[in-house]
């Protein structure tokens, strides 16, 4: 009798398990994000990193970004100007290096762009970038990947990474690690054409 229970149970252990796996394999965790009509959108899959993306024909949803001062800033609200966004960690040495980059992009091309530091650190809070950006000295906003929502759209892998959208909210441009100022400043121009 001891030896039919222990088969039973070893034989509804293997199919739960094997239903989990099985189950799990469909699921899918790169990227998705709901659309205005309430269905997933997955573009990790046709992303591209360091080329125009403007064929794509994708433009952002309306995130609403929480920022170091406890401001809310609407991703739609920054159209009309090229968009940078930073995304980084309080914490994350290249993303210190990276700081310096952005700053003389700032300085050079303030006027004509929006740039926006987000951390993808979801323990990180407003107080603390306020205190990042207080410490660095760092002249644009920053704030919190609020849900995650870039970092889940753009499947991020690494830090610093940076999204560059047009001045109609178009995804124009995906680059990963370290960029240089001279760099993004001459992508930044013949994306404006």
């Amino acid at each position: 009798m001891q030896t039919q229970k222990a088969l039973a149970v070893l034989v509804i252990s293997t199919i739960v398990v094997l239903g989990f796996a099985i189950g799990f394999m469909f699921l899918t965790f790169d990227g998705e994000t709901p659309n205005n009509h309430g269905s997933t959108t997955s573009i990790t899959n046709t992303i591209v990193k360091d080329v125009d993306l403007r064929n794509l024909g994708v433009q952002l949803p309306d995130w609403n970004l929480v920022l170091s001062n406890g401001s809310l800033q609407s991703l739609h609200s920054l159209r009309g100007r090229f968009v940078v966004v930073d995304l980084m960690a309080t914490w994350c040495s290249s993303c210190a290096i990276q700081n310096a980059d952005l700053k003389t992009l700032y300085n050079n091309m303030g006027d004509a762009i929006h740039i926006i530091s987000l951390t993808v650190d979801l323990s990180e809070t407003e107080a603390m970038m306020a205190a990042y950006v207080e410490d660095k000295d760092l002249p644009w906003p920053h704030g919190l990947d609020t849900q995650s929502v870039f970092s889940n759209y753009f499947n991020i892998q690494y830090i610093p990474s940076i999204v560059i959208l047009d001045d109609e909210g178009f995804l124009r441009w995906f680059h990963e690690g370290l960029w240089s100022e001279a760099e993004m400043a001459e992508t930044l121009a013949l994306l404006m054409g």
